[in-house]
């Protein structure tokens, strides 16, 4: 092969990766999660839902297909909140927030940011927040945070979402303390998560446990997910936050955030 021509080829394929890779996810709101996913530096959860899906459940793709639960279901308060996001890899593009009170039937965008793709620091991972009004009341929803990039589709531009699981009313409280839990790769050290004790990467755990990390704002709960679609079914420590001014206490699997 002339050297030009492998030059011209190293080049494309450098281009359609850059163009395959970006990721994002929802840090606050507390978002759904595949089991052992967050051990894997939430491989799945800032993957394109509809760009190289690996193997998924058979549930809404607006929520990158997974079910509503069982972590921790947040209380919050009708009124203003605010929305974390981390993006490792900015390609442009416009994100939104959008609520569903009718188990996903149909959904209202609250929110959204149309430059969120577009980075401080070209080429960094980036945070943000995008304000929004929850509406007042007592319901139980789901809010959804996505990201569509502008990258020059494959075929289409790639979209992450990530689904919250809450209940609104005159108790709750939408105060809370940012924590970027979203590591440059999978192998990175750069996230907020203590990835504490050892059991945390103990996949044989039993669902509904919760155990304290080394930092007393987080928690871990055992999550579990049965086999549906391409998805196997398994179980996993999904470690975090504590609601605002709250901290874990406890032994053992019945440790619990007060």
């Amino acid at each position: 092969m002339y050297p030009s021509l492998a030059i011209l080829l190293l080049t494309a394929l450098s281009t359609t990766t850059h163009l395959a890779n970006a990721h994002g996810i929802m840090a606050f709101p507390i978002i759904r999660m595949l089991p052992q996913d967050q051990q894997n530096g939430y491989t799945y959860a800032k993957g394109a839902t509809n760009v190289n899906l690996p193997p998924h459940p058979n549930f809404d793709k607006l929520c990158n297909y997974l079910p509503p639960g069982p972590v921790f279901t947040q209380t919050l308060t009708g009124g203003p909140l605010v929305v974390d996001w981390t993006i490792s890899a900015f390609h442009r593009g416009g994100c939104t927030v959008s609520i569903s009170r009718d188990q996903q039937k149909s959904w209202e965008i609250i929110g959204s940011n149309a430059t969120c793709g577009i980075p401080a620091t070209p080429g960094m991972k980036g945070t943000g927040q995008i304000p929004v009004t929850l509406p007042q009341g007592n319901y139980s929803a789901v809010l959804r945070w996505s990201y569509v990039a502008d990258n020059g589709g494959q075929p289409e531009n790639e979209a992450f979402s990530s689904c919250a699981d809450i209940v609104v009313n005159d108790s709750g409280s939408n105060k809370h303390v940012f924590y970027d839990v979203l590591p440059t790769s999978a192998g990175a050290s750069d996230s907020a998560l203590p990835k504490t004790p050892w059991q945390y990467f103990d996949s044989s755990c039993k669902p509904g446990a919760f155990q304290c990390s080394s930092k007393s704002v987080f928690i871990n709960q055992c999550i579990s997910l049965a086999a549906s679609g391409t998805y196997n079914g398994g179980s996993g420590w999904y470690q975090y936050a504590c609601p605002f001014n709250t901290t874990c206490q406890g032994t053992g699997p019945t440790a619990y955030c007060k």
